[in-house]
């Protein structure tokens, strides 16, 4: 892998693997605390704490781990007591002969400040930094796989949960005598994550008009005859990469609106999947999606102060970010072979209810191949 320094003489990020996924794919790997990583034309440069660096001279892929301590004790013997973050960057520069940087656009701004103010010269980078990122190794669609998979079981977990409940007198659900809560159900996922050495936040278990705000979490008691939306997207605690699937479900009989309107989504859906190939254009297949739905007689457009309707992107990339490049949404561009982007348009009507089903697919040169196995179904009897 290499990085286009645009002229500069180094690349610099600065910021915690975990959390900063340009450094950890730039390094591959994961630590906690923050570091300082420099890429120049001939090598990969890290500087750890004392507390990773024999970790990171055997993990990280770079050319060379230096210890933040020992720069620490070098400016001291100069003169300088206490030296804070920037100095010993500063002195790792000077000594590298690096003066132009090329750093992310959300690089912190008192940092370079601070660096600007010792006299480097400091670039923003494109977004994405590493367009790369976008194709996909076999490496990582395998470590996507396992993180589909466990977002798969995931979702059957809350799916066999349903099963279970009984319907109320007042079709709210309950299971062992206890009202069945999004909370509850929420639980049970992200326990059966754990043990499949994932992570979740904010798993949506949005029942009737809550699933009208795509992004709501949903709360509260759950209910037959109501769209339930699950969208379930689990980041493995080992890779780093994220799964991502939802599923609408209606526990009992769903009206016969409801099914018409489920039956719209998956075929939208299916003509966004058919569509999906190297070469075509995001913003098209968005477009096709949109125009199918207002064909069917589902228009977008505020209602009482609230967007109803479609009302966002048809899919986005899926890696290390959970969002991330590509879109297939409005005006976004050609499509590239081993990208790895998620399907899944949505109709939300606050008098009806919502539906949102997500696939993930990967994008090939004639079309793309489907990476979720989980079945597509309305009623849960």
């Amino acid at each position: 892998m290499t990085v286009d320094l645009n002229g500069a003489d180094a690349l610099l990020l600065v910021g915690d693997s975990e959390r900063h996924t340009d450094l950890y794919y730039a390094t591959r790997f994961r630590a906690p605390g923050a570091f300082i990583f420099l890429w120049t034309p001939q090598s990969k440069i890290a500087v750890m704490s004392d507390l990773e660096l024999d970790r990171a001279k055997a993990q990280a892929q770079v050319d060379q781990v230096l210890a933040h301590s020992a720069l620490v004790e070098e400016l001291r013997r100069q003169g300088q007591e206490q030296p804070a973050q920037h100095q010993v960057l500063l002195a790792v520069l000077r000594q590298l002969g690096l003066r132009r940087l090329l750093v992310p656009a959300d690089f912190p701004f008192g940092l370079a400040d601070q660096l600007r103010q010792g006299g480097i010269e400091l670039q923003a980078g494109p977004a994405p930094l590493f367009p790369q990122r976008q194709i996909k190794s076999a490496e990582e669609l395998q470590a996507i796989r396992r993180s589909l998979r466990a977002a798969e079981l995931g979702m059957e977990v809350a799916v066999a949960a349903l099963r279970r409940s009984q319907i109320g007198a007042d079709q709210v659900l309950y299971t062992e005598g206890q009202v069945l809560t999004a909370q509850r159900l929420r639980q049970l996922i992200h326990h059966h994550l754990l043990d499949e050495e994932c992570s979740a936040q904010r798993t949506i278990v949005a029942c009737g008009e809550q699933g009208c705000d795509p992004h709501q979490e949903g709360s509260g008691p759950l209910r037959a005859g109501q769209t339930l939306i699950l969208d379930i997207f689990p980041q493995s605690a080992t890779s780093g990469y994220f799964g991502d699937i939802t599923r609408t479900v209606v526990k009992g009989r769903a009206p016969a609106l409801v099914q018409r309107l489920y039956e719209t989504v998956r075929q939208g859906q299916q003509l966004a999947i058919g569509q999906i190939c190297a070469g075509a254009e995001g913003g098209a297949i968005h477009k096709a999606v949109q125009d199918y739905f207002t064909a069917q007689g589902y228009t977008t457009g505020e209602e009482d102060g609230q967007l109803q309707g479609f009302f966002h992107s048809t899919g986005h990339g899926l890696g290390l970010d959970i969002h991330e490049s590509p879109r297939i949404g409005p005006r976004a561009p050609a499509l590239q072979a081993g990208q790895v982007v998620t399907v899944e348009p949505g109709l939300y009507y606050r008098r009806l209810g919502a539906v949102r089903l997500e696939d993930v697919v990967l994008v090939g040169e004639g079309g793309c191949q489907l990476l979720t196995s989980y079945p597509k179904f309305l009623e849960i009897p």
